[in-house]
């Protein structure tokens, strides 16, 4: 049995658990790693590329992972969720890139409590370039193209095109 058709059948073995929703359509190559106790939903018509390097998707207990209709994720792409990750229809997740709304400990204090998680939205058509980090509170507006190697942490207006310095940082509008 081929990566691909193993990555298929590993997304539908946990879709009976009720926790993965997967839309038609869906193309898979290579290896998905889907981790927690959260809810991951896939919209028809997605292509996951996991052929380099595996795709990780983790839902944290009462978080949700949404990935909208004919969306594109290369290889080696982690999406971690504690609250909300949405990747809006027709979007591309570069290879190697990062979504995460939480930063997992603080930096003073006492490391072992976890900040509060502020949710991830990339919409419509945005383009996130490969090794790209979306950091907590990170949106991402339509159309939206973001370079290789950035770094967003805030809001980017629809349709701007960030590209060429490999450390952008957005900073509020």
């Amino acid at each position: 049995m081929g990566w691909w058709s193993k990555a298929r059948l590993y997304l539908k073995m946990h879709c009976s658990r009720g926790r993965i929703r997967l839309g038609s359509g869906l193309v898979v190559h290579g290896r998905v790693l889907i981790q927690g106790k959260g809810c991951v939903r896939i919209g028809a018509g997605v292509h996951l590329d996991a052929h380099q390097a595996p795709i990780v998707l983790t839902a944290f207990q009462n978080a949700e992972i949404t990935i909208g209709e004919g969306v594109l994720i290369e290889s080696g792409v982690c999406i971690e969720a504690r609250s909300a990750v949405k990747i809006g229809s027709h979007a591309k997740i570069r290879a190697f890139a990062m979504l995460l709304d939480n930063h997992f400990h603080q930096l003073e204090g006492d490391r072992d409590i976890a900040p509060e998680s502020c949710p991830v939205l990339v919409e419509d058509e945005a383009d996130i370039g490969p090794r790209a980090i979306l950091l907590p509170g990170a949106q991402v507006g339509g159309g939206t193209r973001i370079g290789p190697c950035a770094v967003l942490s805030r809001r980017t207006p629809p349709g701007l095109v960030l590209q060429g310095n490999p450390a952008v940082v957005c900073k509020p509008l």
